[in-house]
């Protein structure tokens, strides 16, 4: 019988979810044509494994954009 409270031996270091769509209005244009929405990405992360990564509710992060990656870390 399998033990219920087994824990995994080697954390999960990687995680995979998607890049969602967002809208966001833009400014007038010069030209004063009424303002258009427009999609944008919109990366939500959510889960106990953050907390085990050092991230604690309600508190801030720095993110820092290299060449095609983004680096999360507390603040």
């Amino acid at each position: 019988m399998a033990d219920a409270n087994l824990k995994s031996s080697s954390p999960v270091t990687e995680r995979f979810m998607a890049c969602e769509s967002a809208t966001r209005w833009t400014d007038y244009p010069l030209h004063r044509t009424p303002p258009t929405q427009r999609p944008i990405p919109r990366i939500r992360l959510m889960g106990r494994w953050l907390e085990q990564a050092g991230f604690k509710p309600d508190s801030r992060v720095c993110v820092h954009v290299e060449d095609g990656k983004l680096i999360i870390t507390p603040a």
